[in-house]
């Protein structure tokens, strides 16, 4: 896969967590994130994404995800209901469109009363009756840091994926003080995603306890030996700024 694309795609993989010190009870509640990325394959390529997270006026929730730069824009959104700890997926929406890339698409709705997916892309229903747990890749992100804050250790998500079912899998390994660029030493927990043993690909993710698991960091290298990290750099919660 050509670098730059690594790179943006790479940038969806950051979640947006909220900080202890806006917890509303477990909720949620509006906010907004910044993450920087640098890939390495020889030279350094650099990019930023905003997550923001805003209710709407029927009890839904919008979680989005925006990429602008020179080489791409990624424009990525999931509503959702939030009920008993666990994100509904309702509708998924994700474009890629830039210089040097195939633009992408992505359109499903959820419909929970008929127990199926639709495509709105490649006009395609999809049976999700064995799957009663599904979400969306973003409603998947933000149901991880629900679990982390719930204090389990091993998470398993399913995602849909051109018709199929994907399952990933996460377990954290152990306690770290991190450096981070903005932010100095922070108290961290570290999770990986499981793959198999054999794989050459790595995913590391840093969560900062202190901040009610805010994701700081994540490194990824993958089986061409493309090295990427993302880190945070600002976030504004509930009208308030994350300071160091």
């Amino acid at each position: 896969m050509d670098p730059i694309r690594r790179l943006v795609l790479t940038l969806a993989a950051a979640a947006v967590l909220p900080s202890a010190a806006f917890a509303q009870d477990l909720g949620l509640y509006p906010m907004t994130t910044t993450y920087g990325a640098e890939l390495e394959r020889g030279i350094t390529i650099s990019g930023e994404a905003t997550r923001s997270l805003e209710p709407t006026d029927t009890g839904r929730w919008i979680y989005r995800f925006d990429v602008d730069s020179f080489v791409a824009d990624i424009r990525e959104s999931s509503r959702f209901r939030f009920e008993d700890q666990t994100v509904i997926s309702e509708r998924y929406r994700y474009s890629l469109e830039g210089f040097f890339l195939s633009n992408r698409y992505k359109k499903l709705d959820f419909n929970w009363d008929e127990s199926v997916i639709v495509d709105r892309v490649n006009d395609q229903r999809t049976d999700m009756s064995d799957h009663p747990d599904v979400q969306d890749q973003l409603g998947a992100q933000l149901q991880l840091w629900v679990d982390l804050r719930a204090g389990r250790e091993t998470m398993e998500y399913v995602i849909p994926d051109e018709g199929e079912f994907k399952d990933y899998q996460f377990e954290v390994l152990r306690e770290e003080t991190l450096d981070t660029r903005e932010f100095g030493k922070v108290e961290t927990v570290v999770v990986e995603r499981v793959r198999d043993e054999d794989s050459p690909r790595t995913t590391l993710m840093w969560f900062a306890p202190e901040w009610d698991h805010l994701l700081v960091r994540l490194e990824q290298t993958n089986d061409e030996g493309e090295d990427f990290e993302i880190y945070l750099k600002s976030a504004t919660l509930d009208g308030e700024r994350i300071q160091p």
